[in-house]
């Protein structure tokens, strides 16, 4: 078995090999025949190997046809890479990606020039948040257009590239708003220059110029999106009247130390009688099932399933029901969560919506109960570009639960710009207005 890199948001960690040979000038142009015998590989993977739980193949069917026959000339990486994006995110799998090759990344990473506005999607506008590089662009400003082009046919056009599972679109506009600087340099356009219309708080258009900026922190893959959850932090804290638990992935290598420290946890909130336990897993695009159930036992009150019978043979010992700990966690439970909820993440959602565990807050996750993973890698033979896909199906114990949809919150939260620019959290805020 060859080297494990799906570690987020995979349902195992079994099952990827990994082989990406680095490549020329990620510019360099490759001729119609090169492209036409890369095309055919991935159009083959797309068509006999992924596993395509929530595709309409007619559909993709279609588009691989209509990509196939416009490879009549010469691209650069860039192009081709742009003609296969959407094909993959027609698979509507969250975990398949498509990335540039290791060359084409280093290469942003070494000379690309970004967008340099943090931004936010709401209701198909674009607005500031940020103006980290110091543009003099102030936050709260509405977007209107980009060189030209309107700020609604540019979310589009990058949604219409970010992959989620099935029929979710909360995940696309969250990922793409996350890492706009490096969607809109891989799906839009590389400038050095933007020229922005904007609509000020008081209602102003001006038309302001704003230079690219260098900066490798903003290069991302859509891959590498969720890889970077990998080990991030999580915090438990216990204040006066609750205790917080804020667990941003269930990926963690050193996996002895986070059951140690949930341990310790939920026995001080037992020694102190806490009655109330805000545990927020937004951001969270999931990990492996070992510390996702680990968490579980605290929460149940009762012996519980995790996964379905019909899950493949290998997770047996989690088919099985889970055994409540004996430090469990009795009191009032609040679920913050977000468009990122994925994979182990909203497989735990989904278990504790279908028990009725808690109170969930928040927006809908982008998985539901049911989704396809145990990924594998495949690097097209002379671009390098590089392509994660999924090959078998996973589902958690619960009945009557719509397929291809995320698990809804008991209650919904919407953020306005407002909540952005002041920094504002009005989930956080309303469950500790509930306690």
């Amino acid at each position: 078995m060859k080297k494990l890199v799906c570690m987020v948001p995979a349902v195992l960690l079994i099952f990827s090999c990994t082989f990406f040979p680095q490549k020329g000038n990620p510019l360099e142009m490759y001729d119609e025949s090169v492209l036409q015998e890369d095309f055919y590989q991935f159009r083959r993977i797309l068509e006999k190997k992924a596993v395509c739980l929530y595709t309409d193949k007619v559909k993709l069917n279609t588009m691989l046809d209509e990509a196939e026959a416009s490879l009549t000339d010469a691209m650069t990486e860039e192009e081709f890479y742009r003609l296969l994006a959407p094909l993959v995110a027609e698979l509507k799998c969250g975990h398949s990606f498509l990335s540039v090759s290791e060359a084409a990344e280093e290469y942003m990473k070494d000379s690309g020039l970004f967008f340099p506005l943090e931004v936010r999607i709401l209701n198909n506008n674009l607005y500031v948040i940020k103006d980290p590089y110091n543009t003099g662009i102030k936050p709260g400003v509405k977007i209107l257009s980009i060189n030209g082009e309107k700020a609604e046919t540019v979310i589009q056009k990058i949604l219409s590239n970010m992959p989620t599972d099935g029929n979710d679109t909360g995940r696309k506009r969250y990922d793409s708003e996350k890492w706009f600087a490096s969607m809109y340099y891989s799906f839009i356009d590389t400038p050095a220059l933007f020229i922005l219309e904007v609509l000020d708080v008081a209602g102003l258009k001006t038309s302001v110029t704003v230079p690219g900026v260098h900066d490798r922190s903003l290069v991302k893959t859509s891959m590498g999106i969720v890889h970077d959850t990998v080990n991030a932090p999580y915090r438990l804290e216990i204040k006066d009247t609750y205790a917080s638990a804020a667990i941003p992935s269930f990926a963690y290598r050193d996996l002895q130390s986070y059951k140690d420290d949930l341990h310790l946890f939920f026995s001080d909130i037992k020694a102190r009688k806490i009655d109330n336990l805000i545990l927020d897993v937004r951001g969270n695009y999931g990990g492996s099932p070992e510390p996702t159930i680990a968490l579980f036992a605290y929460l149940i009150e009762r012996p519980t399933v995790f996964f379905a019978d019909d899950n493949p043979f290998y997770l047996s010992k989690w088919k099985k029901p889970v055994k409540p700990s004996e430090m469990k966690f009795s009191g009032n439970l609040y679920v913050l969560m977000d468009e990122a909820g994925f994979s182990m993440n909203s497989f735990l959602l989904s278990l504790l919506k279908y028990h009725k565990i808690g109170i969930l807050v928040g927006a809908k996750s982008a998985g539901g109960y049911m989704c396809s993973d145990a990924s594998m890698n495949a690097v097209l033979r002379n671009t390098g570009i590089r392509l994660l896909y999924s090959t078998d199906v996973f589902k958690t114990a619960v009945e009557g639960f719509p397929t291809g949809e995320g698990v809804e919150p008991d209650i919904s939260i919407e953020w306005t710009i407002e909540d952005y620019v002041s920094g504002s959290d009005p989930v956080m805020k309303a469950v500790r207005e509930m306690l």
